[in-house]
């Protein structure tokens, strides 16, 4: 019966729209705002808004659409939610606000009112869009803008909505809907799939990403403009005779299956100098001793993957040029980079010349020290999909994501398989796991963003039984950061991850965005604490990591803090974050007090 009310409402929102318009608003660069109808084709439950690139005015600054579908009243049923994982509800508030997502991760979002549901695709220019969630005045709202290079449009601007019913109708519905589109275009292909090419992906997902960073200079540089007489000097943490023991500890604590990622074996350690990797670091045993070590590690059943970055460049580079550097003003000069990592101030290299002048040169070279498994390249999916204005290699977005794809491809041709950092998808169909989908804090609730109720496992709900990954920063190590970051994990699918030194920024410098515990090993008592947590945290896993190949299909939060986690083969996930046992009378489940349960 509720299914057929749904259906039934969905029907009605979608008749509303039958015949309608959208307005269209365009703002020029000298401040002149428009606004016009634009038609909505609508056919089998879906509306497409489309506006010519070539009707676009030569000095088009942003063009907005705020569907009047997309209106709902303060105090309804429903909620708003975008596709970084935030979802808020058409509560009233206190307070006016806005909430504006800069660069989705995901070109899609969605509603759901008692006007009915949509989800949204944004197909044309999905790179250079900002959603706003909005309440004034009693409503709440969304806004599509394209904001970003509009006066170097690409393509036609495109969006198609989709009117949900019946089980459809929810978060989990939109996520499916946008999977799907990625499915029936070939945009990704699902895990169980890959990994008859792709035997380590097995692997892979059985046991867990546990990265080991074995030197770095100090973090923010103090010596921004870094040349090689004045360069800060390099802390060797964990040598690569120390990555040894490591892995003798991981055997002697009965751990069978590990991906160590070494991070910072290259020159000037982690960050040090790209795109420049060779030689070795020379403070933690050079190349000799890093080739015994993956050796080492291999022999004992672990596999060794590499952390390798083409896209962020140092003027300490041997290979400094700025010729690939995309931060150019109009006249060709180079712009000052305001960021500083270990290497100092950091550029951008184009897509394309980081594919042609390193990434096919570099990665048989780094194949040739014994890596192989998730070869992990730094920031490509953490970012959104750049562009590059330099007349000698100008790419659009969408030519950048090309490019990008041809990186991580060659990646995962010679090394197994390929990671990165972040939940951008445009590159989804090169990737196999991510470090984190999200830079939130779930946790901290007095921080949430204006008009942000929840986090979703959005990224999930659409990529689980596709790439693996790991939900948040603060997700990271965490059997040491408490029992909800343990139990966010199981919520949300994730493949476990582990840090030795995530902490590495100078003291009083910067936020650890990985949180403040850490896993550590300065002396042999700390490196067995810190594998034993490792070794606590693969618990869960064992009997979840089949998961990893199964379409996560639903997600629900039954009570306050207690949630359920649905996948395609009928696997049911409870977790419950509450200090009392909580009983689901209609399935017979009771889901004890700050744990979870499987069905």
């Amino acid at each position: 019966m509720k299914e057929m009310m749904t259906a039934a409402i969905a029907m009605v929102a979608f008749a509303a729209v039958q015949g309608a318009g959208l307005a269209v608003e365009i703002l020029r660069q000298d401040g002149h705002l428009t606004s016009e109808q634009a038609p909505l084709a609508v056919k089998d439950g879906k509306a497409t808004f489309r506006l010519a690139r070539k009707s676009l005015p030569a000095d088009v600054k942003w063009v907005r659409i705020r569907p009047d579908f997309a209106r709902v009243k303060a105090g309804s049923d429903g909620y708003w939610m975008n596709s970084d994982g935030e979802l808020g509800m058409f509560k009233v508030r206190e307070k006016d606000g806005s909430r504006r997502s800069g660069r989705p991760h995901m070109p899609f979002f969605g509603m759901k009112s008692s006007a009915g549901t949509w989800v949204a695709i944004v197909e044309g220019m999905p790179y250079n869009y900002s959603l706003s969630a909005e309440l004034k005045d009693g409503t709440y709202s969304l806004a599509l803008t394209w904001d970003r290079e509009m006066q170097g449009a690409y393509e036609d601007l495109a969006v198609t909505f989709t009117w949900l019913e019946g089980a459809d109708a929810d978060y989990a519905g939109m996520a499916r809907t946008y999977r799907n589109y990625q499915l029936s275009r070939g945009a990704v292909t699902p895990l169980a799939e890959r990994v008859k090419k792709q035997p380590i992906l097995d692997y892979m997902a059985q046991w867990p990403e546990v990265r080991v960073r074995n030197a770095w200079k100090p973090v923010p540089s103090p010596v921004p403009e870094q040349t090689v007489k004045n360069e800060p000097p390099v802390k060797p943490v964990i040598t690569f005779d120390r990555f040894k023991e490591i892995a003798d500890e991981f055997k002697r604590q009965g751990i069978a299956g590990t991906e160590f990622c070494l991070v910072g074996w290259n020159v000037g350690g982690h960050d040090g100098r790209w795109p420049q990797i060779f030689p070795v670091e020379p403070s933690l045993g050079g190349e000799a001793k890093l080739k015994e070590a993956i050796a080492y590690a291999q022999g004992l059943g672990y596999q060794v993957a590499a952390h390798c970055n083409h896209r962020d460049a140092y003027l300490i580079a041997d290979s400094w040029d700025a010729e690939y550097v995309v931060e150019k003003d109009e006249d060709g000069s180079l712009r000052r980079g305001k960021t500083t990592w270990g290497g100092g101030r950091m550029y951008t290299i184009c897509p394309k010349r980081a594919y042609e002048r390193f990434a096919l040169k570099d990665m048989p070279m780094v194949a040739a020290m014994g890596f192989k498994g998730l070869h992990y390249l730094d920031v490509f999916s953490c970012v959104g999909a750049p562009r590059c204005t330099d007349p000698r290699h100008p790419l659009n977005e969408r030519e950048a994501t090309t490019y990008i794809g041809h990186i991580l491809q060659l990646g995962r041709d010679t090394f197994g398989g390929v990671a990165s950092e972040g939940s951008y998808d445009h590159n989804a169909g090169q990737l196999d796991y991510v470090l984190y989908t999200s830079f939130a804090r779930p946790f901290e609730r007095d921080k949430y963003p204006v008009l942000v109720d929840r986090y979703i496992p959005i990224f999930q709900l659409v990529y689980n039984g596709i790439i693996l990954s790991n939900p948040f920063t603060t997700t990271v190590n965490a059997t040491i950061k408490g029992r909800p970051s343990e139990l966010k994990t199981i919520e949300f699918g994730a493949r476990p991850t582990f840090y030795f030194y995530a902490n590495f920024l100078t003291p009083g410098k910067g936020k650890n965005w990985m949180g403040d515990e850490d896993l550590v090993c300065a002396t042999d008592d700390e490196l067995r604490a810190s594998v034993a947590a490792i070794k606590r945290g693969l618990e869960n896993y064992k009997s979840l990591w089949r998961l990893q190949y199964v379409y996560m299909e639903g997600h629900d939060e039954l009570a306050p803090g207690v949630y359920v986690t649905r996948y395609a083969n009928g696997t049911k996930v409870y977790v419950n974050y509450t200090k009392l046992p909580f009983t689901l009378v209609a399935e017979g489940v009771t889901i004890p007090a700050e744990d979870w349960m499987v069905k």
